[in-house]
């Protein structure tokens, strides 16, 4: 019997690194949770093996749904959401419902949070920090994630394709010097999927997650230029601008080429995509704001590298695979 993973949040950045990796293997069967009928259908064409389920994760009882038969759960909490601790807790406890019943196959529970809960000036971080405290308290074998910031949202294949390529800093809008350590979304899609196949090894585990030491935002683009044989002309945008564009990137996933088309900054991004509390969404991403361009996110690849069993994505390794396309 193959063994079931439910999957948060499938259609996101994360997870579509993460579901081709366990797609085709055989011992398992993927049910992704998705939170609209357009989402499922979107998801159900991409992975027509899969078991496409649409949930609302701040129901308990559709989570307990989700989790029928499971083994294993990989949970993605949606940052930058009013009620991401609600629906972090929803999930575990449904988790601990269906390990306490008397056929249950539940066997694991992975939680994909962030790198350095500790940081409670930012929001999102400590609502991470009360979901993994109810996973540390629970009975379920867990096993959390801490990744750091995404490499990804660097968009060097856009950037090639402009004449005349303009990005605004993607963490410091007014000090591109701060740095931080960032991850490759190739490298926690296959730690997540050794995590997932392994199981027992990684129980009661904490993987703080980067892919390189600290860098700045200014070096990161000093990088892709080099790469497109361009100048990178960087805009400063006012501070309002700045909070819709994090809101923008999180809630549609543009990747923050500029255009120069004024960035909408009312609250109807996080309100579009199911949060009806976006004035608190946006108290997040202004903090978000605030702490980055005073100070970095900063972690070390050493538990990476031993995850992976080989040396994580380099900053310079990353812009070529994307050029590559």
């Amino acid at each position: 019997m193959q063994e079931i993973i439910v999957i948060t949040c499938p259609g996101g950045r994360q997870c579509s690194h993460l579901i081709p990796l366990l797609y085709n293997n055989s011992r398992f069967k993927l049910r992704l949770a998705a939170h609209t009928t357009e989402s499922a259908s979107r998801l159900q064409t991409t992975y027509p093996k899969a078991e496409v389920q649409t949930c609302d994760t701040t129901s308990i009882e559709e989570c307990r749904k989700l989790l029928n038969n499971a083994t294993s759960v990989y949970h993605v909490g949606p940052s930058l959401h009013s009620r991401e601790i609600e629906i972090g807790i929803n999930m575990i406890d449904a988790a601990v419902a269906e390990s306490q019943r008397p056929d249950t196959n539940f066997k694991h529970f992975v939680y994909s949070s962030v790198l350095g809960t500790q940081h409670r000036n930012l929001m999102q971080h400590d609502h991470k920090s009360r979901v993994e405290e109810r996973l540390l308290l629970s009975p379920l074998n867990f096993t959390i994630l801490q990744p750091t910031n995404f490499m990804d949202v660097y968009p060097p294949a856009a950037l090639s394709k402009t004449e005349d390529p303009s990005i605004e800093y993607v963490w410091n809008i007014y000090n591109p010097n701060v740095a931080n350590s960032l991850i490759a979304l190739r490298d926690l899609a296959e730690a997540a999927a050794r995590v997932l196949d392994e199981q027992e090894p990684h129980y009661f585990a904490q993987y703080p997650l980067c892919s390189t030491l600290p860098i700045s935002d200014a070096d990161v683009i000093k990088v892709i230029g080099k790469h497109i044989g361009k100048e990178i002309k960087v805009p400063t945008p006012t501070f309002e601008e700045g909070v819709s564009k994090v809101l923008k990137l999180l809630y549609t996933g543009e990747s923050g080429v500029y255009s120069g088309d004024h960035v909408d900054s009312d609250l109807r991004w996080p309100a579009s995509h199911g949060d009806l509390r976006p004035d608190i969404t946006r108290d997040e991403a202004e903090r978000l704001i605030l702490f980055y361009n005073r100070r970095g996110l900063k972690g070390n690849p050493s538990v990476l590298r031993w995850l992976l069993g080989r040396e994580p994505t380099t900053v310079d390794e990353w812009v070529k695979i994307q050029l590559k396309g």
